[in-house]
């Protein structure tokens, strides 16, 4: 997968809130040299200078800047934090390039873009790295490695549920995709711990998908207090809910909502033959501790060459919830089957 480095050299793309603050976690850790950075906003640019100002980086802003990252010698890891659709051209553009990369959530929003990610991954032989932090938080550790272990016996079906409303976080493109879209359009805060407990892509595989979402009440209101306009064609529902069943019978229930003014929730339940184990997170997990721990093991997996947590089939499987979910509902709320990633 990869070959051993002293350190990896990374470029930063997207240094945005999310972007500025994994660089600052990331520049402590052993092992990284952060050698490009790169965004569309000079302001975001220059903030993200501040923070390696003593060091020899490139820098670049603009919109197609980041092909120039992309292109140059000596990076090995290009780290995407841009927007959820600019997230394929530029992992594409990298992999191309020679570099691996480590893409924000969702990695990809369309079957057609997340088949492109897999390929190119596997026509480079780059590694395609989905920054899933959840699955690297302690408590979810701990119950992913009980749940192997049989301590609940065998696992007949999963719950996940993410409840965030963002108020006056909400970026307008990400603001922008909900009014354009259904579905469940951010599921992998708890589909990917699922999988990794279910053993999905080694022992059992996701089946069949079933999506319903409720009337879409409360975001026209959500989008003019944002963006200062009305927005009467708004698309996503307040909530939606997401059904899978697994090759081997096994039932996951998802449930999405970023819109209505609710108390932040992310949880987790696991019922088995012989027990139950529930994690619920309401706002107490530490996001730096997780994402330092993904990082992490991305940072010594790429200088040992050794096969991340996380794998490119990963990646394509926990996404393609997104679009097989606005293909259920366009179609009625009918089931969809769940292409197979891992051959």
């Amino acid at each position: 997968m990869a070959t051993s480095h002293k350190s990896i050299r990374i470029a930063f793309i997207g240094l945005g809130s999310r972007g500025l603050k994994t660089l600052s976690l990331m520049l402590p850790l052993e092992g990284v040299e952060v050698v490009a950075l790169c965004d569309l906003a000079h302001a975001n640019v220059e903030d993200a200078w501040q923070l390696v100002a003593d060091h020899d980086v490139l820098v670049c802003e603009g919109r197609e800047a980041y092909k120039e990252v992309c292109r140059s010698e000596g990076i090995d890891l290009v780290y995407i934090c841009s927007d959820w659709t600019s997230h394929t051209p530029i992992a594409v553009e990298a992999m191309r390039a020679g570099k691996h990369v480590a893409v924000e959530v969702p990695a990809a929003l369309t079957l057609a873009d997340i088949r492109l990610l897999q390929d190119t991954a596997r026509q480079t032989g780059r590694l395609c790295f989905m920054l899933e932090n959840v699955c690297f938080e302690q408590q979810v550790l701990e119950t992913i490695a009980a749940i192997r272990r049989g301590e609940i016996g065998e696992v007949v079906h999963a719950e996940g549920c993410y409840y965030h409303h963002l108020d006056d976080r909400w970026s307008p493109w990400r603001l922008d995709i909900n009014r354009r879209q259904r579905g469940d359009l951010y599921p992998t805060h708890e589909l990917g711990p699922i999988c990794q407990a279910l053993d999905i892509g080694r022992t059992d595989r996701l089946e069949t998908l079933v999506c319903m979402d409720s009337a879409p009440l409360s975001g026209p209101r959500v989008y003019e207090s944002a963006m200062g306009t009305t927005a009467a064609d708004f698309q996503n529902g307040d909530h939606t809910t997401t059904l899978i069943r697994t090759a081997r019978g096994r039932t996951i229930l998802l449930k999405h909502d970023v819109i209505t003014r609710q108390p932040y929730e992310r949880q987790l339940t696991f019922i088995g033959t012989e027990g139950r184990i529930t994690l619920n997170d309401m706002g107490r997990a530490s996001h730096e501790a997780m994402t330092i721990a993904m990082n992490r093991h991305l940072i010594d997996c790429l200088r040992m060459g050794h096969t991340p947590a996380i794998s490119t089939a990963d990646m394509a499987t926990w996404c393609a919830a997104i679009p097989l979910s606005q293909e259920s509902i366009a179609r009625g709320f009918a089931p969809v089957a769940f292409p197979d990633f891992y051959i």
